[in-house]
């Protein structure tokens, strides 16, 4: 649908995949993979913010100063 990041809106046609729980430690499958867009991959990567998504696809978000967002597979 979009990248997953909270409010977002960048098609998933023009995301990265990217491992929720980074390669090697996690695994490539599909509960630990996510869409998003550049500047979001960035931002979680190089900006502080942290993801965790349960098997069911639901990301909760924790930005740098340790406020939570949820997102859901397709919203």
């Amino acid at each position: 649908m979009h990248c997953r990041f909270p409010g977002c809106t960048t098609p998933a046609v023009r995301c990265d995949v990217d491992h929720v729980t980074r390669f090697p430690d996690g695994p490539t499958a599909i509960w630990n993979l996510q869409c998003l867009c550049r500047h979001h991959h960035r931002a979680k990567h190089e900006g502080g913010w942290q993801v965790v998504m349960t098997r069911t696809g639901v990301c909760t978000w924790t930005s740098p100063s340790g406020r939570e967002y949820v997102t859901w597979p397709g919203d």
